[in-house]
């Protein structure tokens, strides 16, 4: 089983062309600093080939490789580049095996489904994955693996619901099975999170000791990490850089690229000037670089074919509204919410922040998406920017402007915040929205959260108001909106529904989805879920927003990157580098 994503890809291809190809509008001047001036090839490396990656400091994998980390984009790329995962999505959405030797379908017989709907699936490793010490990869790893991914001390938001799962098996050194209760779409489909593989013979003995801190806090999971992918850990300093050494015992060869230096960056405008001036070579999709800083290097860039620029669509920017003060106003009343996206110009924000170069979005799917036929089919409303409707819903709810042209109700102020990262163009994104709201009637201040907080994720669930965030397309954006991923203290804050909107009816569509095997099905309750997004509003929808590679000339291999994984590492063992 693959996920359809014909529409996805046919989307990447015009955002790439348009991305390579189109001047945008009043775009950022390009830098002065240190910028290339020749259309020359860099000189070929003599020795030891090495490249350079600017990434985000956000994106450092200091909670583990593995399990313990951000999510999405952000640690995407260590995980794939240090570890590697039973399956890997190809750049066309395609479901591809990696450590296991096939991937199971009901066609070759490892996925099997009884009557009853519970479900067989084995898989059958690789007998040539050997961890970074040499030792071999064998069954009872994952089994090891799946014990920590489960273990409630560790409140592990990752990978496949376990509740699904009855058990794991390893029937032999290079088999397992994994026994599901009943139905799971993606029961083929696994990355270095989903079933990771751990190293039992390093990591058993110190969790067998009791102390869950102690495990969680061990050197294992970050500058003693040992893994399975195309690069082991070499040296590692802290909020500065990571070497990735070349793995000669990779199971698909020793990468072309003999090391890996990731530096990282806690400003983004010094990462594009090192950029640009070749301090460092390249920008993955999960140094989490937005689309500005990419226009102003291919600005520098084309005209002197310094490089590749390649703006690839990820998801959709959402609004998330905070739910966990009942007594706010758009938290208690659907019609405030739909109020507020009636006062947003998406347009807007596309035209300014985005250059034109992508469109707004309206849900979690794109408009040329089977699903969102099937949406307008259910009465799918599109909210567009209509400040008059605005109004009917805040006098119908009892606000209405005071002396200073604010909304007001028995004393009480329209104030909401619009939170959001403080990193790259961001925070004039929130203030633009806020901006927007203010002169619409509402009173309301961008809240900038600093990327470098060491509560930063506690401080990202707990804003009031919306707070602008990342999410993806399909099912993954409905993932987002399930009880399931509410963060709490009691999962260390980890989580990607942030504002802790729940919904019984929604959750309950998401488990069918996950149970579904049949597209058209699946396709029919996306929309279903969708139709009861579309009326809730648990997020805003603000445009389809993009990921961003760069690399000078001279450096091959990376490219396009299926939406169901963001990150450009995932054939990194393919790259070469003059």
């Amino acid at each position: 089983m693959t996920r359809r994503s014909s529409t996805l890809l046919a989307m990447c291809c015009v955002a790439l062309l348009a991305a390579s190809c189109a001047t945008p509008n009043t775009p950022p001047p390009a830098s002065s600093s240190g910028a290339i001036t020749s259309s020359e090839s860099p000189a070929r490396n003599t020795g030891p080939k090495t490249l350079r990656l600017a990434v985000d400091v956000s994106a450092e994998p200091t909670n583990g490789m593995v399990l313990f980390g951000r999510g999405a984009a952000v640690g995407a790329e260590s995980a794939l580049m240090f570890h590697s995962g039973l399956t890997v999505w190809d750049e066309n959405s395609n479901v591809t095996p990696r450590l296991a030797e096939r991937v199971p379908s009901l066609q070759n017989g490892d996925w099997k489904v009884a009557p009853d709907g519970s479900m067989e699936v084995t898989w059958r490793l690789r007998a040539d994955a050997r961890w970074h010490d040499g030792t071999p990869l064998t069954a009872e790893d994952f089994v090891f693996g799946h014990t920590i991914r489960t273990d409630r001390a560790f409140a592990v938001t990752t990978g496949p619901p376990a509740r699904l799962i009855d058990s794991i098996v390893a029937t032999d050194p290079h088999t397992f099975v994994v026994r599901w209760k009943q139905p799971y779409v993606f029961a083929n489909v696994s990355g270095p999170e989903d079933f990771p593989a751990l190293p039992r013979h390093l990591m058993e003995s110190v969790y067998q000791q009791g102390d869950k801190e102690a495990f969680l806090a061990s050197l294992l999971w970050n500058s003693g990490w040992v893994g399975l992918g195309p690069y082991r850990v070499g040296n590692w300093s802290l909020g500065s850089q990571l070497e990735a050494l070349a793995f000669d015992q990779y199971l698909l060869g020793k990468p072309k690229i003999d090391r890996i230096i990731i530096q990282y960056y806690g400003e983004p405008n010094a990462a594009m000037s090192a950029l640009m001036s070749g301090a460092v070579d390249m920008t993955p999709v999960g140094s989490t670089y937005v689309l500005d800083q990419m226009v102003n290097v291919k600005r520098a860039w084309d005209p002197i074919k310094g490089g590749t620029t390649l703006a690839i669509p990820r998801g959709v920017r959402n609004l998330k509204v905070q739910f966990r003060d009942p007594s706010a106003p758009w938290a208690r009343d659907a019609s405030i919410r739909r109020a507020l996206v009636y006062a947003t110009d998406r347009q807007t924000f596309v035209d300014t922040l985005g250059y034109g170069l992508t469109t707004p979005a309206y849900t979690a799917v794109t408009t040329d998406d089977p699903v969102f036929a099937l949406l307008r089919q259910r009465g799918f409303n599109q909210y567009d920017y209509d400040p008059n409707a605005a109004a009917r819903l805040l006098t119908d709810a009892g606000w209405s402007k005071g002396a200073d042209s604010v909304y007001q109700r028995n004393g009480q102020r329209f104030h909401i915040d619009v939170a959001i990262q403080n990193r790259a163009s961001f925070p004039q994104e929130a203030t633009a929205l806020a901006s927007q709201w203010s002169q619409f009637g509402l009173e309301s201040s961008p809240a900038l959260i600093p990327g470098n907080a060491a509560n930063r994720d506690e401080l990202t669930s707990n804003y009031q108001g919306v707070i602008s965030w990342p999410g993806s397309f399909r099912d993954a954006g409905i993932r987002d909106w399930t009880t399931d991923q509410i963060s709490t203290a009691d999962t260390r804050w980890r989580g990607s529904n942030f504002g802790a909107y729940s919904n019984p009816q929604l959750d309950g569509l998401f488990n069918r989805f996950q149970e579904m095997l049949e597209v058209p099905q699946q396709e029919q309750i996306l929309a279903d879920a969708l139709k009861i997004a579309n009326d809730d509003l648990p997020v805003i929808p603000l445009y389809i927003y993009t990921a961003s590679v760069m690399f000078r000339s001279g450096i091959t291999g990376p490219g396009k990157v299926s939406p169901n994984q963001l990150a450009s590492s995932w054939n990194v063992q393919t790259w070469d580098v003059q």
